[in-house]
Formats: structure tokens, sequence, C-alpha cells
């Protein structure tokens, strides 16, 4: 299951590996891995997309210290130019403090939900309406957050607290200092490919003439059942504003060690009278080329009339196809 196998070590941590990606890396020379993902979709201008990102980490002892760099086409018409974006994704350190305790610290990949954000560790090529919500109401880029966690392993569960920055980069006003948001969670395996996770996170309410327009407090709660070729899961989110839930079901069919094929349903209700619930159902099958390049093939059909900026679903259909290369 994707969803547990987080590439970047700080989301490894908080989801309950804790030491173990730090300890298998060598006190030597830094390490550097990344990688590029090329979309083409039928409804897209231009119709090919590249964007790519590297990443490189270094362990001393019992820290690593690690930071992502996003490269990615700017609205230059596809072409290579010297407008290209490049940003920071994370930049943090990790310390095993103990055989079961991990701190960290910088900016990192938000923990709460079942979706990852890079393209090798997506289930999708298209990530899912829990993500885009997330991702809508953090203030940094890629649905990450700043400031400090520390994970536990605490009897059957792994337990992750963490104090951020308001989600939101809310402040007390104009110029004044920032808030804070608390984060909490908690992930377990009760039976055998059976994987749950609770995710808590607070942000501040902003409202513009009485109407919010942060989500406010989400509550996330998912997991994932393997049995055999098949694993079928659940993300759930709710929020105090805007979104009242957002459902995201699906299922995957392993063919082989190469070839997988997979579905989703996904739906929205909002807080505002008006606004119609937003669906969207998708049809997602990847296969292995070589150990580092794999290519995928997606359709999708939305139904959306409101919200499409906050829960990244379209009224239209979209064919997409997708190469990525790691490193």
């Amino acid at each position: 299951m994707k969803f547990l196998q987080k590439k970047n070590m700080v989301a490894m941590a908080v989801v309950g590996a804790l030491a173990v990606p730090f300890a298998a890396q060598a006190d030597e020379d830094a390490e550097v891995s990344g990688f590029i993902d090329v979309i083409g979709g039928t409804n897209s201008n231009p119709v090919f997309v590249a964007d790519g990102e590297i990443d490189v980490s270094k362990k001393v002892g019992d820290v690593t210290v690690r930071i992502d760099a996003d490269l990615s086409l700017a609205g230059n018409g596809g072409a290579s130019m010297g407008s290209d974006s490049g940003r920071i994704e994370q930049a943090f350190f990790a310390w095993g403090a103990s055989d079961t305790v991990t701190v960290l610290g910088g900016v990192f990949n938000n923990p709460i939900g079942q979706e990852l954000e890079d393209a090798p560790d997506m289930d999708f090529t298209s990530h899912s309406v829990v993500w885009n919500i997330l991702d809508n109401q953090t203030g940094l880029n890629g649905n990450n957050i700043a400031g400090v966690a520390g994970a536990a392993a605490v009897g059957p569960a792994t337990v992750t607290v963490a104090v951020l920055d308001d989600i939101g980069f809310a402040a007390n006003s104009a110029g004044d200092k920032g808030k804070t948001s608390v984060a909490l969670v908690a992930s377990l395996a009760p039976m055998e490919g059976l994987d749950v996770e609770f995710g808590f996170v607070t942000q501040d309410d902003q409202k513009v003439l009485g109407v919010a327009t942060t989500a406010g407090n989400v509550i996330n709660l998912n997991g994932a059942f393997n049995a055999g070729q098949f694993t079928v899961g659940l993300d759930f989110l709710s929020a105090a504003n805007i979104v009242n839930n957002a459902i995201n079901l699906w299922a995957r069919f392993d063919v082989n060690d190469k070839a997988n094929v997979k579905v989703r349903y996904e739906t929205v209700s909002f807080e505002a009278a008006g606004w119609d619930n937003s669906t969207k159902t998708t049809v997602y099958g990847t296969y292995s080329i070589n150990d580092n390049l794999s290519t995928a093939l997606e359709f999708s059909t939305g139904s959306n009339k409101t919200g499409e900026g906050l829960t990244g679903i379209v009224d239209d259909s979209v064919t997409t196809l997708e190469f990525i290369g790691t490193f």
C-alpha cells in the first residue's frame, strides 16, 4: 500500500516508521534522490508538462537533515525557459531521540490524511479531494506545514503531536505575530492487512463579513485493508467550516508485480446553502516499464458547479497519460 510507504523520512516518522529509515542510511556522504513527472492531458494547454524533484539528505549520528526541492515548468507555454520555478518542498531535521521517539522540525509534508504528495508515492495521477482540501487550507505550497513534532510508540499505536504555524498563516492582526495550529495523528494496525489512522489539526477561524474563509478545525479518518491482490481504502474528512465532509473510496487490484488497476469514487458536501455536492469517479491503470520508469493512464469524470478551487474537481471528463522516472 503506497500510502504507508512514505518516500520522505519525515512522513515515515510521523505515521510510525520512526527511526527505521534513519538507521538505514549510513553516516557517509549525502544521499541524493528524486524523480521526474511527465503528464499529457486531453483537455490541457499545453498538452504535455513536466516537473521534478531533487532530494538531498545527510545522517550524522542520530540526526538526519534533509531538503527537498521542487522544480516545475512555469506559465511559459510548456517550454523549458528561464522563468521556470523552483521552490523548497521540505527542509527539516529528524532526531532519533530514542528507539521509539523521533523529534522533527522545519517544513515537512502534512501528516494529516491518507494520500502522499509526490507523484511516485501517489495511488492515482490526480490528487484526491481530501488532499486538495487540505492543500487549499495550508498556506505553504503542496499541502506542507512548518513547525516541530514528536512521534512516539504508545502501546500498539504510533502517536504524533505537532505545534505548527497556523496552517493558513493566520495572524492576530495585520503585521502582528502569527498564530499556531496543533496537530495530532494516531495510527495502528489492529489486525493483519488492516491499517487505520486518525488525524486532527486546529486552524484559526477567518471570516469576511461574517462568512467563513477557512475550514477551521479538521478531522480525518482513513484506513486500508489488503487481502492478497485486492486493497480497499477510505479517506474521510470533516471540517468546522465550509466543508461538511469529503469522502474518498478506492479499490486496487494488483494484476502482477508490474501492473495494477484502481477505481476511486469521491464526494464532497458543503456547508453553504445552494452549493451542490461535488462528485468524481476515476479509473486508473499503471505499468512498471523498468525499475526507474513507470507509466499510467487515468480517466476521470467530475460533477462540480461550485468549490472547484477548494476540491480540485472540475465539471468535465479528463484523460491523462503519465510517465514517472526516479533516481
